[in-house]
This record gives C-alpha cells, structure tokens and sequence, in this order.
C-alpha cells in the first residue's frame, strides 16, 4: 500500500472515530436512538423485582421496580454495531442475567425493546412481526 494510501486510510478511521464519538457526546440522530423498557408484570403482592442493566461501559445501577412500573433507557447505536446491554434480575430466590438488546450489524434494529417480567418467565414483545401480537416468552428464572 502506497504511503498516500495508507494516509487516505488512517484519514478515513480517524474521522469515523470522531463521528461516532459527536452522536454519544451531542446525541444521535432518531434512528440510531434505542429505547429499552423492562416492566414489572409479576402477581401481585410478590416482591420486588430487582435489576441491575449494565453494558461494557456504562452500569445503569441498581434498581427496583414496584408492580407495573415501567425502567427504560435510551442509548446510541455503536458506529460498528457493537452495542450490548444486558440485565441481571432478582425476584425473592430466584434470578436471571440475559441480553436486553444485542446490536446485529446488518439486521433490522426496533428503536423500542418493551421486556415483560412475570412471574414464569421473561417475555418480549416482538413488533417486527405484528405490534398487536402477545409477547414471547424468552427465558425462565434460574
């Protein structure tokens, strides 16, 4: 590679960089902004849910949430398509740690992600299909 390619090239990565970097520091544009919700659906007079939603480089903390109450985050998509959160649950003795939103590099990404804590499971509601189908459930309580 010629020096003036190479230069072109390391140009290129550096202005990216820098692009991906003014979206988190300013914002980002509507369609790159991701929505996640984690709503406490269990029986009533249960315990509270506990969760704690992190992903490499932010932790969100520690949280509790009442019956019905609704968490929710937003963040930008990574430049990349690395982006990942997930989130650990505790329901009296029993819990679960799993992936509320993977960012999969040329797949259709939602802007919302609504997950359904109750008490046989996890669901989620999947609007690529139909926005007035019930949610799947995902996983059970370990």
């Amino acid at each position: 590679m010629t020096t003036s390619k190479m230069k072109t090239v390391v140009l290129f990565f550096v202005i990216a960089f820098n692009f991906s970097q003014s979206l988190v520091d300013a914002g980002c544009a509507k369609e790159f902004r991701i929505t996640v919700h984690v709503v406490n659906n269990l029986p009533s007079k249960s315990p509270v849910l506990g969760l704690r939603c992190q992903s490499k480089d932010d932790d969100l903390g520690y949280h509790t949430l009442s019956l019905y109450q609704d968490y929710n985050w937003s963040f930008c998509l990574h430049l990349f398509g690395r982006t990942l959160f997930f989130c650990h649950l505790y329901w009296g003795a029993k819990q679960k740690a799993f992936d509320v939103f993977r960012d999969k590099l040329g797949g259709k990404v939602y802007q919302h992600h609504f997950w359904s804590i109750r008490g046989d499971g996890i669901y989620n509601y999947n609007f690529s299909t139909d926005v007035t189908s019930p949610p799947t459930k995902m996983y059970d309580w370990n």
